[in-house]
């Protein structure tokens, strides 16, 4: 029998009570059922004992009642002694059955009492370390709860009542409009809220909050909104580095092809310029003739203009991927990059001796996407075909730049060389980061291109040529039309 500790006073104040009405039962001539004053022995044995002392409670006040009735009636046997005896034990039975299911009763409440407890400190230690804070939203006057994580995310006491107008105090002044338009969608029960925006912190600091919230129904139709408001600073800072870190690598690459681009660079270049001399000499002759010939004159001067347009735009694309800027994203002519992208390797295609073959599909329609990322995808893709296929015989070095539009309403963009091919095994690792199949080779080109093509929605793979078809390679951009996007 297991007894607390914390009540002595009452343990011993049952056990004379017991032995009390066991001398009142046996040694008094009442006449009348002493013993079921055991029941308040039974009821009391609850608070001190557990289940294992209440039955031996309930078992010493069987055998006194049983006792008792032995000692004062051995000799004379009574019905009406009898039946106060059973009538005793009974109520002795009963009140433990009682006192057991309530134990029972109080015990499970205190479990889940403790478990909840227990799941609150795990879930403000989970909400702590995951910077997550719980809210909720009653409809349609718009009384709001939140929890201690929440309140301190806002920098608040935990013991404050949140509001609207005290949430607009921390909030952004750009972001406020939004965050009113999302509180009134809440409190009109309109659907889910999935919002991200900015606190400005007392210190001056910003926050950024991701904040998602759904509608739950009760079975009379009211609507409460229970949601979520997550700290991302962290995440949005490492977004940010992340994106500062791509734009500066896109950069160095840029500009380290064009290193590898300088002789057709200059040949592009060198060639609107000899036009300009050859028209300006040819200018000159005309008017220094003793008649004048104004008309080839102006000829000339037209030639001089068209061919410095050229020079200029040359330079111009030049500076654009020289340049480290973030992207911006407009309505693009796919087949025009592609015809630019060819102007500034034609050295290259010259000088390796390499066919180009352009099948470039008209009317398409336009790509949504940044001109400088997109030519230094394709660039690279054609750079890489020219130097696949320096070891190919006179003649047999063919490069095709194919563009077409597909059912799905994407754009195809592929670049197909007559090299040597990429052998299966190394497939899988193309696209990885370090890794080339050249021997002078960084192995940045082409993940830079996949990360460039993922960032505007598109696909880039390299295409696997049949056993019976021609040795080569294919590598594939597929981007959303600008109608589809």
């Amino acid at each position: 029998m297991r007894r607390d500790a914390r009540t002595p006073l009452l343990s011993t104040l049952l056990i004379l009570s017991t032995l009390l009405i066991f001398i009142l039962d046996t040694f008094t001539p009442l006449d009348v059922a002493i013993a079921v004053l055991y029941v308040v022995v039974v009821l009391l044995s609850a608070s001190v004992w557990q289940r294992r002392g209440v039955l031996w409670t309930c078992g010493a006040c069987l055998v006194a009642t049983a006792l008792s009735y032995v000692v004062t009636h051995l000799d004379v046997f009574s019905v009406a002694a009898v039946g106060r005896m059973v009538v005793s034990m009974s109520a002795i039975g009963i009140a433990t059955f009682l006192v057991l299911r309530g134990q029972e009763a109080t015990n499970a409440l205190l479990a889940r009492e403790k478990a909840l407890r227990r799941s609150q400190a795990f879930l403000a230690g989970s909400q702590r370390i995951s910077k997550t804070g719980s809210f909720s939203i009653k409809t349609p006057g718009g009384d709001m709860f939140w929890s201690d994580e929440a309140a301190r995310i806002f920098d608040y006491a935990p013991d404050i009542t949140p509001t609207i107008d005290l949430i607009l105090a921390r909030t952004a002044p750009d972001d406020r409009v939004m965050v009113r338009a999302a509180f009134d969608r809440c409190t009109e029960c309109l659907g889910s809220v999935d919002l991200r925006h900015r606190l400005v912190m007392a210190d001056g600091s910003i926050k950024y909050v991701q904040v998602l919230a759904e509608p739950l129904f009760s079975r009379d139709g009211d609507c409460e909104y229970l949601g979520s408001i997550t700290d991302v600073t962290a995440a949005v800072v490492s977004e940010q580095a992340l994106h500062n870190s791509q734009v500066q690598l896109q950069h160095a690459t840029r500009v380290t092809m064009l290193g590898e681009l300088a002789a057709s660079i200059a040949h592009e270049v060198n060639q609107p310029l000899a036009a300009i001399s050859t028209n300006g000499e040819a200018c000159l002759r005309w008017m220094n003739r003793p008649q004048p010939d104004l008309e080839e004159a102006r000829y000339t001067v037209n030639a001089i203009l068209e061919a410095s347009a050229r020079a200029t735009g040359v330079i111009k694309r030049i500076r654009a991927l020289a340049r480290r800027s973030d992207p911006q994203h407009l309505g693009l002519d796919l087949n025009l990059l592609a015809e630019e992208s060819v102007d500034l390797v034609r050295r290259e295609l010259n000088n390796h001796r390499v066919a180009l073959v352009l099948e470039l599909e008209a009317g398409l329609p336009p790509v949504n996407g940044d001109r400088v990322q997109l030519q230094q995808v394709i660039i690279n893709l054609l750079m890489n075909a020219i130097q696949a296929m320096h070891r190919c015989p006179s003649g047999q070095a063919v490069l095709t730049l194919r563009t077409e539009r597909r059912a799905d309403g994407t754009l195809w963009l592929g670049v197909t060389d007559t090299g040597p091919g990429i052998p299966p095994a190394e497939m899988p690792r193309l696209f990885e980061a370090f890794y080339s199949t050249k021997p002078d080779g960084m192995g940045m080109g082409l993940p830079i291109c996949r990360s460039i093509i993922e960032t505007h929605g598109g696909r880039i793979w390299a295409v696997e040529h049949a056993s019976d078809t021609p040795a080569g390679a294919t590598i594939v951009v597929s981007l959303p039309a600008m109608e589809a996007a």
